[in-house]
């Protein structure tokens, strides 16, 4: 299993942010789509030093999902990245993977 981590700035490139209502209707029309079966997300902030030197803070959420590595997933974060950045004018988004131990409590 694997555990992927998407990191996505909220801060749009020339002013604004996107807001909880942006990122909600960002996260049911791109996201749960391609991750019905789940996924996690939780609200950050994020610090940096930037191609120009200078060092920033800024609100970030991210985006957790658990799964067997597999190129038809991998199409999927891909699709999430592009749309984001399109969408919100961002320069990127930032995908940590990580390899994990799967175990499951149930009752």
């Amino acid at each position: 299993m694997v555990s992927d981590r998407m990191f996505f700035g909220r801060l749009i490139p020339g002013g604004g942010e996107v807001t909880d209502a942006q990122w909600d209707s960002f996260v049911a029309e791109v996201v749960v789509p391609r991750f019905p079966e789940g996924f996690a997300v939780w609200h950050g902030s994020g610090h940096w030093k930037g191609d120009n030197g200078v060092e920033d803070d800024e609100p970030m959420c991210v985006l957790e999902t658990w799964h067997r590595p597999d190129a038809a997933v991998n199409a999927k974060l891909d699709e999430i990245a592009r749309t984001y950045r399109q969408k919100f004018n961002q320069d990127a988004v930032i995908l940590d993977r990580t390899q994990v131990e799967e175990t499951v409590w149930r009752r």
